[in-house]
């Protein structure tokens, strides 16, 4: 479990451009502009090195790399302590991760190392076959949201899109930046919230970007 899930992690944050690298106390150490900064443990703890201390860049890494290594703790750890799923004419090997409601979620670990994959079904009316399937590819935590949906355990009203949420962290960037300013405990508030939206939305500072370069501009 510990070299599996270092593994993956140290995978999934080179998508990101992130570099790290196991060693041989079994930790991944992670570095920033080629200096090792934060290092994570096999229990998903990140721990920030002194070389990082004070350091705005490094402290967002450390935010990025503590969200990352929580939600792949999660899936591989959950891959690991589950049973396959049966289901007549099901070819593939998938874990069962949960089974609510008529719906599945189910997750398989891809060959070679590359990473895994998530899906969502629903139940036959015999409750034999899985059918309508949702695939999620390196992401559980959306095929976790759409279990919940399928399941009826949540309400899908009550679920922001990414794209919503990221809307909303803009918003409150121009009330802070240009509105009034707020009493303590609306601002205790809102920075709650925005926090909480940079862990729901990993990729947020990608998204912001890319939607500011999308917003016309205008000639004078």
């Amino acid at each position: 479990m510990k070299n599996k899930y270092l593994t993956e992690l140290s995978r999934r944050l080179s998508m990101d451009g992130i570099q790290s690298a196991i060693k041989e106390d079994r930790r991944l150490e992670v570095s920033l502009h080629g200096q090792p900064i934060l290092y994570v443990s096999p229990a998903s703890d990140v721990f920030l090195l002194p070389a990082g201390s004070k350091n705005e860049e490094a402290s967002e890494l450390y935010h990025q790399v503590a969200v990352t290594a929580d939600e792949v703790y999660g899936y591989v750890e959950a891959m690991e302590h589950t049973p396959l799923l049966r289901a007549s004419g099901l070819q593939e090997k998938f874990h069962l991760l949960a089974d609510f409601g008529g719906a599945v979620l189910a997750g398989q670990e891809r060959e070679n190392g590359q990473g895994y994959q998530f899906v969502t079904w629903t139940w036959d009316y015999d409750h034999i076959g899985v059918s309508h399937g949702h695939y999620y590819e390196e992401d559980f935590q959306s095929a976790k949201r759409d279990f919940a949906v399928r399941s009826g355990l949540i309400s899908n009203a009550q679920f922001f899109t990414p794209e919503e949420l990221t809307e909303l962290y803009r918003a409150t960037d121009y009330l802070l930046e240009e509105g009034p300013e707020p009493e303590e405990k609306q601002l205790k508030t809102i920075q709650t919230a925005r926090t909480r939206i940079e862990y729901i939305v990993p990729d947020l500072q990608c998204r912001l970007e890319q939607t500011q370069s999308q917003e016309p501009q205008m000639n004078l």
